[in-house]
C-alpha cells in the first residue's frame, strides 16, 4: 500500500507469509484512519464465522434422511459443536486467516457434495478450490485429494471426463498465473516460511507432529471417539461420508509430516475441525441407532425415556467441551496464564514508540515479528528467519516445530540497535554493547526482553 511491493522489508523481495489472499484483502485496510487494520480482521474473521455455522449445518443436512427419527437434532450437533470448541472461538478474534480458510474449504464440501446435482456446482467447487489455494498453500492438498476422490467415484459423476477435464484445467490455468507471478518476483515457488520452519526435517517432524495431534485430538477424544462408530464397510459406497473422511485422513497426516505447530491453540488443527465434528456426528447417529435397535428388544423400553436420555448425552458432550476449552490450552495458557491479548497490545505499542522516538533508519530485530516492525516501519531482521532468506536456510537447531531456526551470531553481525524477544540465545550470550531497555513510560512497555545498543555503540538516536 506503501509502493514498495509485497514485501516484509522494503527492496527485499521475500515470500514470507503463506496468507496471500488475506494480506491483499486485508492491506488496503492499513490506510484507513478512522479503523485500525488489526480490528478490521478481528471483525472480518467473526462475520465469516458466522457463515461458517451455517455452511457447516447445510453440509450436515445432506448426511441424513429427512425421514430419519433423530436426523433433525442430529443435523444441529456439528455446528454445535463448532460453535463451543475453544480453539475455534480463540481464531475467531486472532485476525488472521483461518476463518476464511475453513469457508473455502467448507464451500469445497458443500459443492462437491452437490456436483451431480447441477453442473453449476463444479463451478464452484473450482472456485472454492483456487480461493483455498490463495489463502494458504494446503489448497493444493485438498485439490489433489479432490480428483483423488473424483477418480475413485468416477461412476457417481456425470459426464465424468469432461467434469475432471474442467477442473484440472481451470486450476492448472490459475497455478501458472500464481505461481509464475511468484517465481519471477520472489524468484522460488515456494514460500521463504517452507525453509524456515523446516518442512524438509521429516525425522524431526513426526515426532513434533505426532505430538501435537494427540494433544489437538486429546482435548476431543471423547467426542471423536464417535467416529469409529460409523459402518466403514459401507463408506467406499457412500460418496460423501468416504471424501470427509479422505480429507481428514489426508489432512492429519499432512499436520503430522509437517511437524504441527508451535502455538498452543491448535492453529493447524483448526481446518480440520469441522470434518471431523461431521463425522463425529455422524458416528452419534449409527451410535444412537445401534442403542436404540439393542434396547426395543427389551419389553420395558420406553421411547420417550430413551430419546430424553439421548438429549440429556448430547448436552453433557457439549457442556464438557466448554468445561475442557476453559480449563485447558486455549484460555488457561493464553488467556490467562500468558495473558496473550496484553503482550498484543504492549506489541503495538512498543512498536508504536518506536515510530516516534527512532530514526527511520534504525534497524531491529525481533523474535515477535508481527506487530512491532508493522507499528514501528523500522527494518526488522525477523530472528526466526520467515522473513529472512539467510536464517531460513541455515540448519535447524532445536526440536520446536515453526522455530527451529536460528542464528544469533548472524543477528548480531548486522549490529541492530535493538534486539527483541528471545531466539535461540540466553542473556549471557548477549555482547556488553548491549543493555535491557524499556520505555519510562509504562503505556509504551514492550513485555519482551529488549536489549538497546548503548549510546557509543548506536549509528542513529544517540541523543536518547
Amino acid at each position: 500500500m506503501e509502493g514498495n511491493g509485497l514485501v516484509y522489508n522494503p527492496g527485499e523481495k521475500i515470500e514470507g507469509y503463506t496468507n496471500f489472499l488475506w494480506t491483499i484483502i486485508t492491506a488496503p485496510f492499513t490506510k484507513l484512519n478512522f479503523a485500525d487494520v488489526a480490528i478490521f480482521s478481528t471483525i472480518l474473521c467473526f462475520i465469516i464465522s458466522l457463515l461458517n455455522v451455517y455452511l457447516l449445518m447445510l453440509i450436515g443436512g445432506m448426511f441424513y434422511d429427512n425421514s430419519g427419527e433423530y436426523s433433525k437434532f442430529i443435523i444441529l450437533i456439528p455446528p454445535l459443536l463448532f460453535v463451543l470448541d475453544g480453539t475455534i472461538a480463540f481464531w475467531v478474534i486472532a485476525g488472521m486467516e483461518l476463518p476464511m480458510f475453513t469457508l473455502f474449504i467448507l464451500g469445497v464440501f458443500y459443492n462437491y457434495f452437490r456436483i451431480y446435482d447441477n453442473s453449476r456446482y463444479v463451478n464452484y467447487m473450482i472456485l472454492f478450490l483456487i480461493l483455498a489455494t490463495l489463502t494458504r498453500p494446503e489448497g493444493n492438498m485438498i485439490f489433489a485429494l479432490t480428483i483423488l476422490h473424483m477418480i475413485i467415484f468416477s461412476n457417481r459423476i456425470h459426464s465424468f471426463r469432461f467434469v475432471v477435464l474442467k477442473v484440472i484445467i481451470f486450476y492448472f490455468i490459475f497455478c501458472l498465473i500464481y505461481y509464475g507471478f511468484k517465481y519471477f518476483y520472489y524468484g522460488q515457488i515456494l514460500p521463504n516460511t517452507f525453509y524456515a520452519k523446516g518442512v524438509t526435517d521429516l525425522g524431526m517432524n513426526l515426532i513434533l507432529g505426532t505430538k501435537y495431534i494427540i494433544m489437538c485430538s486429546g482435548l476431543r477424544f471423547y467426542i471423536l471417539i464417535f467416529i469409529f462408530f460409523i459402518p466403514f464397510k459401507q463408506v467406499m459406497n457412500n460418496f460423501r461420508l468416504s471424501y470427509l473422511i479422505l480429507f481428514s485422513a489426508v489432512y492429519v497426516i499432512y499436520i503430522v509430516l509437517v511437524g504441527g505447530d508451535w502455538m498452543y491453540a491448535n492453529r493447524f488443527f483448526v481446518p480440520v475441525i469441522p470434518a471431523l465434528y461431521l463425522l463425529s456426528a455422524i458416528g452419534m447417529y449409527y451410535f444412537i441407532i445401534k442403542l436404540k435397535n439393542y434396547f426395543t428388544s427389551n419389553p420395558g423400553f420406553n421411547l420417550q425415556r430413551f430419546n430424553l436420555g439421548v438429549d440429556v448425552f448430547i448436552i453433557s458432550l457439549c457442556i464438557i467441551l466448554v468445561f475442557v476449552s476453559f480449563i485447558r490450552l486455549e484460555y488457561k495458557t493464553l488467556i490467562i496464564h500468558e495473558d496473550n491479548a496484553r503482550f498484543e497490545k504492549q506489541w503495538q505499542r512498543f512498536g508504536e514508540w518506536l515510530k516516534i522516538y527512532c530514526d527511520p533508519r534504525t534497524v531491529i530485530a525481533v523474535g515477535p515479528a508481527g506487530k512491532i516492525p508493522y507499528y514501528s516501519g523500522l527494518y526488522s531482521i525477523d530472528m526466526w528467519g520467515l522473513n529472512h532468506e539467510y536464517i531460513a536456510r541455515t540448519k535447524s537447531k532445536r526440536l520446536q516445530a515453526g522455530h527451529k531456526k536460528y542464528d544469533f551470531e548472524y543477528i548480531l553481525s548486522q549490529n541492530p540497535e535493538f534486539i527483541i524477544g528471545y531466539a535461540g540465545f540466553t542473556n549471557d550470550e548477549v555482547p556488553d554493547r548491549y543493555v535491557k531497555f524499556n520505555p519510562d513510560d509504562e503505556y509504551y512497555k514492550c513485555m519482551d526482553i529488549v536489549f538497546r545498543l548503548k549510546k557509543e555503540y548506536r549509528t542513529y538516536n544517540k541523543d536518547n
